[in-house]
């Protein structure tokens, strides 16, 4: 404990003149004791009673009030109970030789006791830094970049220290600028980015001056400054760079006037301000990974998009131009029939085309990490009503029915995705299952929130692992009953716009035909994506 943290009546003890009077108290005690063993003890007996005295005074007072115990004992001894009495003359020489063992060996009890108190002290010091130091790295382990890791540790050490701090960061933001900061909590200046604790950011006016010139020189020059260091001492403050050949932050604590931190304590806020560099550093390095990664990511699906469109595209595209060609040369000359067959081709083969540009372009979207997609409350009964009659008009031949429970809740979700996963799953029920296809759309209710299926009575699903059909850019397999859209890309899309939901799609084989089954935990998609 902190003597500004002790009781009241503890700092009185600690006074001098309060000291002074309990050692000339315990003194007292002693002779008092002395007295009355006076006609029942020889001299060398009462000098062990002066000796417990010194004893108790060494492990209860400053070492100085002990030493004032054991001169006081000494002379007490001397005056009351060496021959002759009532004076400081000592007859004999076995009297002189008690009365110097009773100073060597209370000095020397005080020098040993104040020796443990020492150490004692010292061994809690540094268990309480310790405690720290852990204290300080689970409480930034909590932190989510840079910044946020910055300004928990500004914080965390305002509150420890009892002083002003501040985390400087190298700035590594977008030539636009970093985003805007409440006054007072953040600044710019020689390139640094100053977060500091809230309590210090009660304004320009009022707030504590930082020193932005010595955060940036300890950076340089990557070792401390300011009170208790080598450079800059004049300074009030104490500034240490974090750790490494290039340090990328520097923590900087405010001082008073008169303090004047002793070696220790700096050696204990260095440690610290290295604990806050990892915590930082690691942040920095999580967060570049995972924009390595992203990358990674987008370019591999860019790729692959680019390879579909090149790919894919060419079949519709072909039958778009021999129709058209065949209508341009022989238009005249064909019957009406063929040429209803050649335009109805043309308007299936456009309906695919724009079908794939709209898969590629969504999964292009939703492939993207900072992708957020518009959340809003809406009403599964109108989506699926809206999707349906765009199905019917773009299947004429098809039977498409839908049922939808009574009383639904509303549900968080970007309507135009969950019907474009209706239109994928509808298309491919309809290819495979021939032209005159029934399929059946269901929504209702679940357990923990909604469902949607759609049903058909086609062939059935592949042999195999039924989830493997979401795979992006699936193949092959799928001919049983395949997917709508380039290179496996439909039901893959639907994968992820219905997990963009919080919720989880499965294909299912039914006797006959197959079944696509959407489950979306309503309570649990407000939850996680209400601040999307």
């Amino acid at each position: 404990m902190k003597p500004a943290d002790s009781p009241p009546a503890a700092r009185h003890l600690r006074r001098p003149a309060a000291q002074a009077a309990l050692a000339g108290l315990a003194t007292g005690l002693a002779t008092l004791v002395c007295m009355g063993l006076d006609a029942h003890m020889s001299v060398a007996a009462l000098a062990l009673v002066y000796l417990v005295a010194v004893l108790v005074t060494a492990a209860l007072l400053e070492r100085w009030a002990a030493v004032l115990t054991s001169v006081a004992s000494v002379s007490a001894l001397n005056y009351f109970f060496v021959p002759p009495r009532h004076s400081f003359q000592v007859d004999g020489p076995e009297y002189l030789l008690t009365l110097a063992i009773l100073l060597a060996v209370s000095l020397s009890i005080n020098s040993l006791v104040a020796s443990l108190r020492a150490r004692r002290a010292q061994a809690e010091r540094r268990a309480r830094q310790a405690g720290e130091l852990h204290e300080l790295s689970e409480q930034l382990a909590e932190g989510q970049g840079p910044r946020a890791v910055a300004q928990a540790a500004a914080h965390w050490l305002a509150t420890r220290l009892g002083r002003p701090c501040a985390v400087f960061l190298q700035a590594d933001d977008p030539p636009g600028g970093p985003p805007a900061l409440p006054r007072g909590t953040g600044a710019q200046a020689r390139g640094l980015l100053c977060l500091a604790a809230p309590q210090a950011a009660g304004g320009a006016e009022a707030g504590p001056a930082f020193h932005a010139a010595a955060a940036a020189w300890a950076m340089e020059q990557r070792r401390p400054v300011g009170r208790g260091c080598p450079d800059w001492p004049q300074l009030a403050l104490w500034c240490a760079p974090f750790a490494g050949t290039q340090p990328g932050g520097a923590v900087q604590v405010l001082l008073a006037d008169a303090a004047r931190p002793d070696a220790e304590t700096l050696a204990h806020w260095l440690a610290l301000a290295r604990q806050v560099g990892l915590s930082v550093e690691r942040e920095r390095a999580a967060a570049a990974a995972r924009t390595a990664q992203d990358s990674a990511q987008s370019e591999a699906t860019r790729n692959a998009l680019l390879a579909s469109l090149s790919h894919d595209l060419r079949t519709p595209l072909a039958g778009i131009l021999g129709s058209a060609s065949a209508l341009r040369e022989q238009g005249g000359a064909m019957p009406a029939v063929q040429r209803e067959r050649l335009l109805a081709n043309l308007e299936d083969e456009a309906q695919d085309m724009t079908l794939m540009v709209d898969n590629i372009l969504q999964m292009a979207r939703l492939s993207q990490a900072q992708c957020r997609i518009r959340l809003q409350w809406e009403s599964l009964e109108e989506i699926v009503g809206v999707a349906v009659q765009r199905l019917r008009r773009r299947w004429p031949a098809a039977r498409i029915h839908w049922r939808v429970g009574r009383r639904l809740p509303p549900i968080l979700a970007e309507a135009g995705l969950l019907a474009q996963v209706l239109a994928n799953l509808v298309d491919n029920a309809v290819r495979h299952s021939g032209g005159q296809a029934e399929v059946l759309i269901r929504a209702g209710r679940t357990r923990s929130g909604l469902f949607l299926a759609v049903r058909d009575h086609g062939p059935g699903l592949p042999e195999g692992d039924p989830q493997t059909l979401f795979e992006r850019f699936h193949q092959g397999a799928m001919s049983a009953h395949g997917d709508a859209g380039a290179a496996g890309l439909g039901l893959s899309l639907c994968q992820t716009i219905v997990q963009a939901h919080g919720g989880q799609i499965a294909a299912l084989r039914c006797a006959p035909g197959a079944e696509f089954r959407i489950e979306l935990p309503a309570a649990a998609a407000v939850k996680e994506t209400g601040h999307a």
